[in-house]
């Protein structure tokens, strides 16, 4: 295959060259017509033509036209250079040393070269397709390419990649590679075995996010491709202090205590002191602190408390006239003190926030008997001046042995209205025979306009009949035909493991083993998820089987949990309410859709949360009133997204329940930062509406630099499945002898110096040969 292209290498631009040669032109046909206009046709005009473009034919040579011709002969191979743009690359694995190049600058080195010696891309790009792109946690960009859109080459001069991605995914380097084998296979399958191909990654294996890459390698090989890689850094890891994340719950009661963890990692830093404090975010007044010897293991988790009441107190948040807040935001930061010889600072600080809500919650408990577990939450949340209880119990044996339905306490709510003052509902085994379409039709609506249910199963198979016949599709499991289990332990799921519902204390790495300890219920309902729901926690029976404990999915705005035993009371055993409160204080906290976060005359505004990552989308709600109270159920309502005082999105909210005049929307991907949100509404001054309420969207955790020592194995491992080989930097260069089998052809590329030939000079001879040959015909010589 040959193409060809017109090339320039003049001193002066083509375009102005281009520009010269035309007025040129223009301005010799002008004059010269001025002589041949008396001529007759055609010589009149195919004069001055001739003359006008031997004129620009000579400017042109200005230009250094060149026809430059590339030949492929036989087959390329096709190389495909993946590096690494994470934020581990930009460690140079020097200590002391800032001015040592980092990994991502080893790697481009080796691509691209120095003066010395040429660099991978120089060595193959005249046998092989050469591609390089890079990559971190998302889709993979081409950085460069050896062949542009048409086909022709491209000169490599210099290449830049910046190591800014938050995470690592090996697999996504591996998805695009396997995605152009695929596509290659189905246009010319009888070409895929000549037309081999490798992909290189370069990367220091620190591999933390997205799915396995080992699992994509293999396909690769089958398909002819190879995967090569290459290590950048040192086995060893350096000395490290940093924040790997906060552990808290979302929201806290404004007069208890914030209770969390400080999740740390350590590398090289065993026995000494590590000074830890939290402070405000606005203020930089230290809250709580806390020295901790550095342990010989990776990382450790600190517990810490706070007087919420005490935090908001010092709060610098102005208020404004008019407008009652049911939250308070904690904009809070954890620091950890940098050690001597610490990689990176980057790290050691880590801010969060917690919204301290000063409403009072309302809670709806409802079972067919008084019960152990039953009693023992309401009694929990009962003692909490936050919450607010009522209790129903009715059916056999029970002071009420038929549901009484109204909006008075201790009767079932039978308007939409009455259920929507309700923020959760524990529900367990209710008589099936009393629950009615319409009682039914409003547990579902309820939990759709954002309500939380906790659904508590037991051994009178009556959550199972209630399930079967009017709430299968709220309740998130299937129920078997096996009998109930008898229990060894429970534990968290790996999804389970990273919800803050279930950590109830000591180090996240020894979650599953502090479950373990607890006590176990005796038997447990055998269930399974449905599509779409999590197990979030499984119980593991005598027989060694696992089965769903802890199910939970979305259900419209709202949440719906199922827990397969009522035995959570047995938790309480010689430590009272030490982790049986946690657990149900956390597990509503999850359950619950955030209440408004502010409100005045006209309107209320809340968000799903106060704090986001980076690239999510914000649910806003909100509920308009008239100036006497009545809803108004039929405005064009937005929320404007505000940052810096500029309003930045506009995000139109759609009418939710006009009976309720409550309106909600999503907002799309944030980029991090603080903003605020405010309503505007058709038939509403702006002035009216004050209410804001303010949410963040973070950097993202620190998982990136939990480890950043280089992986070998994982390296080593993808390699093999790849079908190729490991190389580590210090010998990289033996991979060259790897990659030239792979192509079969190679590609010869010359240049014409054009103005510089007889062509160019006997064409201008030609045109000014002609001119004088029709000049004689029509007489003028």
């Amino acid at each position: 295959m040959m193409l060809a292209s017109i090339r320039f290498a003049g001193d002066l631009s083509p375009w102005l060259v281009f520009g010269v040669a035309a007025a040129a032109a223009l301005g010799v046909a002008w004059l010269y017509l001025r002589e041949s206009r008396v001529v007759a046709a055609p010589y009149n005009y195919l004069l001055p033509a001739l003359r006008a473009s031997a004129v620009a034919m000579v400017i042109l040579i200005l230009a250094g036209p060149i026809w430059h011709r590339r030949i492929t002969v036989g087959t390329l191979g096709k190389v495909v250079f993946a590096v690494d743009s994470s934020a581990s690359m930009s460690v140079n694995d020097s200590e002391g040393d800032q001015s040592s190049p980092s990994r991502i600058e080893r790697a481009l080195r080796m691509l691209v070269g120095d003066a010395e010696n040429p660099g991978f891309v120089e060595s193959l790009s005249s046998t092989h397709d050469v591609e390089v792109a890079r990559f971190s946690s998302g889709d993979p960009s081409t950085v460069w390419t050896s062949k542009n859109d048409d086909g022709e080459s491209n000169q490599l001069t210099t290449i830049t990649i910046d190591a800014d991605g938050a995470r690592t995914s090996l697999s996504s380097a591996l998805s695009t590679m396997a995605t152009q084998e695929s596509a290659s296979q189905e246009t010319a399958p009888e070409e895929s075995v000549l037309n081999r191909s490798a992909l290189v990654i370069l990367s220091d294996g620190r591999d933390n996010s997205g799915v396995s890459a080992m699992d994509l390698a293999a396909p690769l090989k089958a398909a002819g491709a190879e995967v090569y890689t290459i290590g950048l850094g040192s086995e060893n890891e350096p000395t490290e202090v940093a924040i790997v994340q906060v552990v808290r719950p979302d929201s806290v009661a404004a007069d208890g205590k914030l209770a969390g963890s400080i999740e740390l990692t350590q590398h090289g830093v065993s026995g000494r002191d590590i000074s830890l404090r939290i402070e405000s975010g606005d203020g930089g007044e230290v809250i709580w602190q806390k020295t901790v010897k550095a342990t010989t293991a990776s990382g450790q988790s600190v517990p810490f408390e706070l007087d919420v009441a005490k935090v908001i107190a010092g709060s610098t948040a102005a208020a404004t006239r008019g407008v009652q807040r049911n939250t308070v935001v904690m904009d809070l930061r954890a620091v950890v003190e940098p050690v001597d010889g610490d990689t990176s600072a980057a790290n050691n600080v880590s801010a969060f926030r917690v919204a301290a809500s000063t409403r009072d919650r309302r809670l709806l408990v409802i079972d067919g008997s008084s019960r152990w577990e039953m009693r023992y939450i309401r009694n929990l949340f009962m003692r909490d001046p936050a919450w607010s209880v009522d209790t129903i119990l009715y059916g056999a044996g029970t002071d009420m042995p038929r549901l009484r339905r109204g909006d008075e306490p201790g009767q079932f709510p039978r308007s939409r209205e009455a259920m929507g003052r309700y923020d959760a509902i524990v529900m367990g085994e209710i008589p099936p025979e009393q629950l009615e379409p319409a009682d039914a039709n409003l547990l579902r609506e309820f939990v759709t306009r954002g309500g939380g249910l906790v659904v508590i199963d037991g051994r009178y198979d009556r959550i199972k009949q209630i399930a079967t016949d009017s709430l299968s599709d709220l309740i998130p499991v299937r129920f078997t035909d096996q009998p109930p289990a008898m229990i060894v332990s429970v534990a968290p799921t790996r999804i389970g493991g990273e919800q803050p519902v279930l950590n109830l204390g000591g180090e996240q790495s020894e979650l599953e083993k502090f479950w373990t300890q607890l006590p176990a219920p005796v038997s447990a309902v055998r269930v399974e998820v449905q599509e779409g729901a999590e197990s979030w926690a499984d119980a593991k029976g005598v027989d060694g089987l696992k089965s769903p404990w802890l199910v939970t999915r979305l259900f419209g705005a709202g949440r719906v949990i199922y827990i397969a035993s009522d035995e959570t009371w047995r938790w309480r055993y010689k430590v009272a309410d030490r982790f049986h409160a946690r657990f149900w204080n956390q597990l509503l906290a999850a359950v619950m859709q955030p209440p408004y976060s502010a409100a005045d005359d006209y309107v209320a505004i809340g968000t799903d949360k106060i704090e986001y990552g980076p690239g999510a989308s914000a649910i806003v709600r909100a509920r308009l009133q008239d100036a006497g109270g009545k809803p108004v159920g039929d405005a064009t309502v937005d929320a404007m997204i505000i940052a810096d005082n500029q309003v930045v999105a506009t995000v139109p909210l759609a009418i939710d329940d006009p009976a309720r005049g409550t309106y909600q929307g999503t907002t799309g991907p944030l980029e991090p930062g603080a903003y605020s949100v405010r309503i505007r509404a058709s038939g509403f001054d702006a002035e009216a509406l004050q209410a804001t309420t303010p949410i963040w969207v973070g950097p993202g955790d620190s998982a990136e630099w939990n480890r950043i020592s280089l992986d070998k194995n994982s390296l080593t491992q993808i390699a093999d499945s790849g079908g190729g080989v490991y190389f580590h930097e210090s010998s990289a260069s033996q991979i060259l002898d790897r990659l030239r089998p792979l192509s079969s052809g190679t590609i010869v590329e010359s240049d014409v110096l054009v103005w510089q030939s007889f062509y160019w000079f006997w064409a201008v001879i030609l045109l000014l040969g002609l001119e004088w040959w029709f000049r004689k015909r029509a007489g003028l010589v």
